[in-house]
């Protein structure tokens, strides 16, 4: 591994642990698209913008789906090998923070058949530590 790349070891360990299963939230500093396209890269699975292939489709009623639409979405990504899904929390952001935290515990019990990194910017905050 390159010198540069020595911030994508922790995530590199944190998936060889996870055997390429399973979901993880990942808490970003700040929004950095740039290194969850990295992320993706560097792992070796699909980037997947969730606002930008997801939402957008939707239009003015994005702001209405629901959690269950988010996780159709992730076990068909989960089911296809795996993915790296960047913005999120644009849908977690028209629910209470009471719903967005039982949804992301409810994320990191499930058992997906394939890998699912979630990084959070505004909402890591409330991600359970585990």
């Amino acid at each position: 591994m390159q010198k540069t790349d020595a911030w994508l070891k922790p995530i590199l360990d944190l998936v060889s642990t996870q055997g390429g299963r399973g979901g993880a939230l990942l808490a970003f500093p700040e929004y950095r698209p740039d290194l969850a396209k990295a992320i993706a890269y560097g792992v070796g699975i699909r980037f997947y913008d969730f606002r930008a292939e997801t939402m957008a489709q939707k239009g003015f009623q994005a702001g209405a789906m629901g959690l269950d639409e988010l996780d159709a979405v992730l076990a068909q990504l989960a089911a296809g090998g795996g993915a790296v899904v960047l913005n999120v929390e644009a849908l977690l952001s028209t629910k209470s923070s009471e719903e967005r935290r039982a949804w992301m515990q409810g994320f990191l019990r499930r058992d997906w058949p394939g890998l699912l990194l979630v990084p959070l910017a505004l909402y890591g905050h409330e991600a359970p530590v585990v």
